[in-house]
């Protein structure tokens, strides 16, 4: 094997979660990183919805749905 082939895995590196602020010193190859969205902020695992934003293409969708009703 050729000397030097692998990464440094770092055993306390630091992640960061830009959505909760959640930090988590998980092993990685990289010293620091961020992550959007993490297991205890995503709706899957929380088992809450995500809140619908006001004009958002949802509810331009809906709007359009009610118009082509009446």
């Amino acid at each position: 094997m050729k000397i030097g082939a692998h990464p440094t895995v770092y055993a306390d590196a630091r992640t960061t979660c830009t959505t909760c602020g959640a930090i988590f010193s998980i092993p990685s190859s990289v010293k620091e990183q961020s992550v959007e969205i993490c297991s205890r902020c995503h709706p899957v695992y929380t088992g809450k919805k995500q809140q619908e934003r006001k004009g958002g293409r949802i509810e331009r969708f809906r709007k359009r749905a009610e118009k082509k009703a009446e």
